[in-house]
């Protein structure tokens, strides 16, 4: 019995010591801010390529088109008349990045949850609890040991807007969105290409098999869209607010989709009776032409 005792106490004291230990070397690792890497240098640093997009996969199909809510018709130019003489900085433009995100993934949750397109009973109830699960936070933290070359280092910094599924695990976070101001927005793309670096590179660690990950950087008036593939190639497809607000708002919406219909904890669809996330009849689908 006193073996026992003693033996316990021996693997706290251990355990203690090696926690210590850890403690110890985390502190030693140097933080460098997201900021303050180059930029340019970004894609090497996370062993990325740049790649053309395919046909669809940052462009919504003829199905997938969503008309913008029609209060968001209205609101926007109000917020045009109402700071016509502010100037363009992080404040306004936030303000405007606000009420279209917000207003997106409102109808999304709402609208799809309430009329799923689906065959199957079970399905829908999935689609549904999905929903309920993806969240936006605001003003997310991340930080991420990362080893270059040598040496370790942590990076940190704090996204914009992230949306994610369930519990906030850094390998839940599907869809990151960088605000910059108008004259930083390539600089924004390869931030938001850093923050989605670090999730595609910890779902890796993770061994999920779906490592890709979406993210949006924006002024508000430009929207850019960026995949990592699995594969570790990145795309980009730019649509302009004043001239293309439908296909801001379906790019916004499928991307949505997509996180509402991946698990990122195990890299699985939840359903998986559609090959491409459909959309149902209540999004405003715009009438075709005839």
């Amino acid at each position: 019995m006193e073996n026992t005792v003693e033996s316990r106490k021996s693997w706290r004291k251990a355990l203690k010591h090696r926690l210590r230990a850890r403690r110890k070397t985390i502190k030693k690792i140097p933080t460098i801010p997201i900021t303050d890497l180059d930029l340019s240098e970004i894609p090497h640093h996370f062993n990325l390529t740049h790649c053309l997009p395919t046909e669809f996969e940052l462009s919504p199909r003829e199905t997938e088109m969503v008309s913008p809510p029609a209060h968001l018709s209205s609101i926007l130019p109000d917020y045009g008349i109402a700071t016509s003489h502010s100037p363009p900085n992080k404040a306004l433009i936030r303000s405007r990045i606000d009420v279209i995100i917000l207003t997106v993934l409102a109808k999304v949750k709402r609208e799809f949850a309430a009329k799923p397109r689906s065959s199957i009973a079970s399905a829908s109830s999935a689609a549904s609890a999905s929903l309920e699960s993806v969240h936006l936070q605001f003003a997310r933290e991340m930080k991420f040991v990362w080893k270059s070359g040598k040496q370790r280092v942590r990076l940190s910094g704090i996204v914009d807007y992230s949306l994610w599924y369930g519990k906030p695990n850094d390998h839940a976070n599907m869809v990151m969105v960088k605000m910059v101001t108008m004259d930083l927005l390539k600089f924004g793309v390869y931030q938001c290409l850093a923050y989605m670096a670090i999730i595609h590179e910890t779902r890796k660690q993770a061994s999920i098999p779906d490592t890709s990950v979406y993210g949006v950087a924006t002024d508000s008036s430009e929207w850019v869209f960026i995949r990592i593939r699995p594969n570790g190639e990145w795309v980009t497809k730019s649509y302009d607010w004043v001239h293309s607000p439908q296909e801001v708002v379906s790019m916004l919406a499928k991307t949505l989709a997509l996180a509402a219909s991946f698990d990122p904890q195990t890299g699985q669809k939840r359903w998986c009776h559609w090959s491409e996330p459909e959309f149902p009849t209540s999004l405003e689908q715009p009438k075709s032409k005839r």
